[in-house]
């Protein structure tokens, strides 16, 4: 599938919300509804109430009033940019695979307030993101065990 026939394709490539270079839509892969369910439910297992399990040390902060370059900064300092892979789980049939880096500085177009919760984790698992739509970032590193 190309990334213009995924569901919220128009977020990223409509005039009227955004639309990005044709490198950076390159680099967001979409993937089919069964894989979508599986990541979905990975996803899941990394939430608890409200925020993230309590398998991770979490940090919060409002992104009510974070401007674009702000957010770029705290998520950057919560998980130095790379171009690790992530996955980017909305529900149990919209996610898609990009590069860490890409989320980052792009962060603002996958995530909309007052209609988003979006889980953004790499395969390992050590570390998650969560978009909350009551505009909040949580992000989490795994807890080592002592």
């Amino acid at each position: 599938m190309d990334i213009r026939q995924h569901k919220l394709a128009w977020r990223w490539t409509d005039s009227r919300y955004a639309v990005l270079p044709e490198e950076v839509l390159n680099a967001l892969l979409p993937v089919d509804d069964v894989e979508a369910l599986l990541l979905h439910k990975r996803a899941l297992s990394l939430l608890g109430t409200d925020s993230l399990s309590l398998d991770f040390s979490v940090s919060t902060t409002s992104t009510e009033h974070l401007s674009g370059a702000a957010g770029i900064s705290w998520l950057g300092n919560e998980q130095p940019l790379s171009e690790i892979e992530v996955v980017l789980s909305w529900g149990p049939t919209v996610a898609l695979k990009t590069s860490w880096a890409l989320f980052v500085g792009y962060w603002q177009d996958f995530c909309y307030p007052a209609s988003d919760d979006l889980v953004i984790f790499p395969p390992a698992g050590n570390w998650v993101l969560l978009y909350h739509h009551e505009e909040e970032f949580h992000f989490g590193n795994r807890k080592i065990d002592t």
